[in-house]
């Protein structure tokens, strides 16, 4: 390389402040881009990419740990001599899975990941009240206590350890078994969980577009927030609306309310003078078991989402002709 090619200190100073600004304003959210100053060059990637590439890493390690378990599960035989697994062992290795998927996530350090948590811990959870259904038990109570709370899941599970080969037979005897196909049906849906995070990380797709709309007329006021938060803490919810959009909102399991503001002589059904607040909201309010609006799920539902004042519920829809009175 010629001397007048060798980027000076000042220039490499110039571009990491220029490549800061640009950050700053924004920039880098269209895409990856290169900056070209002095001889210096440096590459920007938008922070997506970034974050996109930190949990694919941490949620691939995961991916990985749960297949490796998944290999090590014991099979003992039924009476009938057909091949069965004890229950705590099949849930012990669910427990472990999830809270160890919600550490991975934390670990990227995004804040904004409190949604993803939140969508995982409530697919695992699903799957442990199958689990536990049969016996009748809760998943809490079979399982050491695996629920969506605090930015998803705290690891309050515990140790939940895989039994060794020689106490697997004679456990069997004494507890609950589960048959190897059923086994394998849940197991095959936590896999699923883990590599659906894994599959929208390695493809940055971690974000989308949300529109919301509102029948039978807009200008709604639709607030939503991470579904998994700090107890006792107060989340600053995002504000659309409707009919609306907003960017680069990060997929996860958002809780929401939609409130759209009426006069009586347009709804005669409020029953009363004046301005009216009709409300639509989830989770749904234990004292209206009618309720009947959908999570808003961002991970597996679509980035459309309708509020239906008049049937009082609220729920994803595939595009915006679909919202309509």
């Amino acid at each position: 390389m010629k001397p007048d090619r060798i980027p000076s200190a000042s220039n490499r100073t110039a571009v990491v402040l220029l490549a800061g600004l640009l950050l700053a304003a924004g920039r880098p959210a269209a895409g990856e881009f290169t900056l070209h100053f002095g001889g210096a060059t440096i590459t920007v990637e938008p922070t997506s990419k970034k974050l996109a590439k930190a949990l694919a890493q941490q949620v691939g390690g995961v991916q990985k740990r749960f297949d490796e378990n998944r290999r090590a599960l014991h099979t003992v035989r039924d009476t009938g001599g057909e091949p069965v697994y004890p229950v705590q062992e099949v849930a012990g290795l669910i427990a472990r899975t999830g809270e160890d998927l919600d550490q991975a996530i934390e670990q990227v350090g995004e804040p904004g990941l409190a949604g993803l948590r939140a969508w995982s811990a409530e697919e695992l959870r699903r799957i442990q009240d199958e689990l536990a259904a049969p016996s009748g038990q809760t998943a809490s109570s079979l399982l050491g206590v695996f629920s969506p709370r605090a930015v998803g899941v705290v690891a309050s599970l515990g140790g939940l350890p895989l039994p060794g080969p020689a106490s697997v037979s004679a456990a069997a005897s004494q507890q609950e078994t589960i048959t190897a196909e059923r086994s394998n049906r849940l197991l095959d849906q936590v896999g699923e969980v883990v590599s659906r995070i894994f599959f929208l990380a390695e493809r940055n797709d971690l974000e989308v577009k949300l529109w919301v709309g509102s029948t039978p007329a807009p200008q709604a006021t639709f607030r939503f927030w991470s579904q998994g938060k700090v107890k006792g803490s107060t989340p600053t919810p995002t504000i659309i609306r409707t009919n609306g959009k907003r960017d680069h909102v990060l997929r996860g399991l958002y809780s929401y309310q939609a409130a759209w503001t009426i006069v009586d002589s347009y709804w005669p059904a409020a029953g009363k003078r004046g301005a009216v607040t009709e409300l639509v909201e989830y989770p749904n309010p234990a004292d209206d078991p009618a309720n009947r609006s959908e999570r808003l799920d961002l991970v597996n539902g679509s980035s459309f989402f309708c509020c239906r004042f008049k049937e009082q519920y609220c729920q994803h829809v595939a595009n915006e002709k679909e919202c309509h009175p």
